[in-house]
C-alpha cells in the first residue's frame, strides 16, 4: 500500500506528539507529514527541545535525510545550523547526537528504524550526503520557456546515480499576475513530494503558504502554478527519476482559488487554508 496521495496540508495545524522512549528519538515533538504504512518510511517534522542529547555512540538501523529548519543539530563533531542538509544512510556512525538550543528539522525516514549501540556497520558511502550548508551554496538556474515570470534557481541536495531520485531546493521569481496569466499543466512519472519554506503558491487547489506540505504520486496532472511574491520550495522526488511532461495547452492562473484539497481523512478533519502565512513551527 502506498502513501496517501496529499495536496496539500498546512503542516502548521498537524498536531504535535511527542515520542515515547522505545523510538529513536525519545522525548522530540513530531509532525507526521505523511508515511507508508507498509515499510514504515515517514515524512516528519521533529521539534526538538533544548538539551536533547544522546551521548552514546550508535547508528541507526535506515536511511535518514534532514533539513535544518531553525536552530542547530549536532552529530559526532559535525553541526547542522539553519539551512544545513545531510542524508545519512543505515549504519553511519554517531559518536553522540545533541540539540543544546533546540532545533525544528524537517526529516525522512526511508523505513521502520531504531537506534543500534555499540559496534559497527558498514553503510552505503555512494549515498553519503555528509553536510550541505545551503546559506552558502550557489543556487543554478534553470532556463526552461515554460516557466513563465522570475524564472527557476535550484541547489541540488542529492541525486542516487541507481534510482535517480533526487533531493532539491527551488526557488521561483515573483510572478506579475497581471502579465503572466496562464500557464501550462504538468505531470511527473514518479512521486513528487515538497515542503514549502517561503512565500506562496497559487493553484486550482488553493493558495499554499509557508509550511505547506504535498505527497503527489506519479501521473498526476497538476498546475496551472503561480506565485506573487515569489517562493523556496524543498522538494524530493521518489521512485525513479524527476522529469517533466507539459500539456500543449494554457490554462488560466487562479491566484486566489478556494481551498479544495485532496486529502485522507485524518488529515482533512484538520485541513483548513491559512489566511496568512504562520511559521512552521
Amino acid at each position: 500500500m502506498a502513501r496517501d496521495h496529499i495536496e496539500f496540508i498546512q503542516a502548521q495545524l498537524i498536531p504535535w506528539r511527542v515520542l515515547p522512549p522505545t523510538t529513536a528519538r525519545p522525548g522530540v515533538e513530531m509532525r507526521m507529514l505523511s508515511r507508508d504504512p507498509e515499510i514504515g518510511a515517514s515524512s516528519l517534522l521533529l521539534r526538538y527541545p533544548k538539551g536533547f542529547a544522546i551521548n552514546e555512540p550508535h547508528y541507526l538501523d535506515n536511511d535518514e535525510e534532514f533539513f535544518v529548519l531553525d536552530g542547530e543539530l549536532e552529530i559526532g563533531r559535525t553541526r547542522y545550523g539553519k539551512g544545513s542538509y545531510a542524508y545519512l544512510p543505515d549504519g553511519y556512525p554517531r559518536p553522540r547526537m545533541a540539540t543544546p538550543d533546540g532545533a525544528l528539522v524537517l526529516t525522512f525516514f526511508e523505513g521502520k528504524h531504531k537506534n543500534v549501540f555499540g559496534g559497527a556497520k558498514d553503510f552505503r558511502k555512494d549515498l553519503l550526503v555528509e553536510k550541505i550548508d545551503t546559506t552558502t551554496a550557489a543556487w543554478a538556474g534553470i532556463v526552461d520557456p515554460k516557466v513563465k515570470g522570475g524564472g527557476l534557481r535550484k541547489i541540488m541536495l542529492r541525486e542516487d546515480a541507481k534510482t535517480g531520485e533526487r533531493t532539491w531546493i527551488l526557488r521561483m521569481g515573483a510572478n506579475d499576475p497581471k502579465k503572466v496569466t496562464h500557464s501550462q499543466l504538468e505531470i511527473h512519472p514518479f512521486v513528487e513530494e515538497m515542503l514549502l519554506l517561503d512565500g506562496s503558491i497559487s493553484m486550482s487547489i488553493g493558495v499554499l503558504h509557508q509550511g505547506a506540505y504535498f505527497w503527489r504520486p506519479g501521473g498526476v496532472q497538476h498546475g496551472p502554478v503561480g506565485t506573487i511574491p515569489g517562493c523556496t520550495c524543498f522538494f524530493r522526488c521518489k521512485g525513479g527519476p524527476f522529469s517533466t511532461d507539459w500539456t500543449k495547452e494554457s490554462y488560466p492562473i487562479d491566484y486566489n482559488a478556494p481551498y479544495d484539497p485532496t486529502l485522507p481523512p485524518d488529515l482533512k478533519a484538520i485541513a483548513r487554508p491559512l489566511g496568512a502565512p504562520q511559521p512552521i513551527a
